[in-house]
């Protein structure tokens, strides 16, 4: 049969030639791969020591501390204002962007509270120097800032634009602005954090005009900041639906940071966010919810800010 003419050790030659192109197979599949670890590897590294080593943790509060005397509106103060303290002992934020601390006592009340190794802006740091603040408010601004980095830097913005003199408001009286202070978290990146108030919407009035004036004077401020970052909160007494264009002017400078964490509307326009008239708030939760305290922030040039916790 032609069988019987067939070499007999082809079968083994042909054999051992394909478990040699096996064991080469699999000798390259296995240097693939290594060179694979080794590309991933370094490119972990690599973005590590260019990235995410220098990405600097800060976690910030802005709070309308509703620091009126009582005999112009406010309640329970003096309890509130030890609770502020009592509360940013607790270490729980890097920096508290205060508003409405308009008295000087319950300036004191807070500082006195401070945990070790923090500070706090002074009532002349952040105001002029007409500011009473012992028996009403009449030229303050209410503002101050909580740090637990030293401050390198710290000035007074005062707005140019108060309020109508013939309103009862009292806004005329007052002389808000913006309260800027400069920290170093990090060797080599500065951050310039702002802190404000503008003009407060009135009985049967927006005052929107003024307060659209104020927020153009505070986004000029921003935009001449050489720091590498700018945090920027406080009350703005604008809500994004009203018919005026302060919170579209923060927009188009500013990043805000309840916009960018919650992404949807209907997360962070509701009821549930308002920071005043929340059906959780013990003194105003009868009043229509509304959207007044924002934090802003911006970033200089390649450097990157993002929100990640709110």
């Amino acid at each position: 049969m032609n069988g019987e003419n067939q070499p007999l050790l082809g079968e083994n030659r042909n054999l051992e030639d394909s478990n040699s192109v096996r064991k080469k197979n699999n000798i390259c599949c296995f240097l693939i791969f290594l060179i694979g670890v080794a590309f991933l590897t370094a490119a972990i590294l690599i973005t590590y020591f260019l990235y995410f080593k220098y990405v600097i943790g800060l976690k910030v509060l802005a709070l309308n501390c509703w620091g009126m005397p009582a005999k112009v509106g406010s309640e329970d103060k003096e309890l509130r204002m030890h609770a502020i303290g009592k509360f940013i002992q607790k270490k729980e934020y890097d920096m508290y962007l205060l508003s409405e601390l308009w008295m000087r006592p319950d300036h004191e009340t807070i500082r006195k509270l401070l945990p070790e190794g923090y500070h706090m802006s002074a009532v002349g740091d952040f105001a002029l120097s007409t500011c009473d603040g012992r028996a009403l408010p009449s030229f303050c601004s209410g503002l101050a800032i909580v740090s637990r980095f030293p401050f390198i830097e710290k000035e007074f913005l005062e707005y140019m634009y108060h309020g109508d003199i013939l309103k009862p408001d009292g806004e005329y009286w007052a002389r808000k602005g913006a309260g800027r202070a400069r920290v170093e978290p990090s060797p080599g990146f500065l951050v310039d954090f702002f802190v404000t108030h503008t003009c407060a919407v009135g009985p049967t009035y927006s005052n929107a005009y003024y307060r659209e004036h104020q927020v153009a004077e505070l986004v000029s401020w921003v935009e001449k900041s050489n720091a590498h970052f700018v945090i920027l909160g406080g009350d703005f007494n604008t809500d994004p639906k009203d018919k005026e264009t302060s919170y579209h002017d923060l927009k188009t400078a500013m990043i805000s940071s309840m916009e960018e964490f919650f992404i949807y509307i209907k997360e962070w326009l509701c009821p549930q966010r308002a920071t005043y008239g929340n059906p959780k708030n013990t003194y105003s939760y009868m009043y229509a919810p509304v959207l007044y305290d924002y934090i802003w922030h911006r970033a200089k040039k390649t450097n990157m800010i993002w929100t990640n916790f709110f």
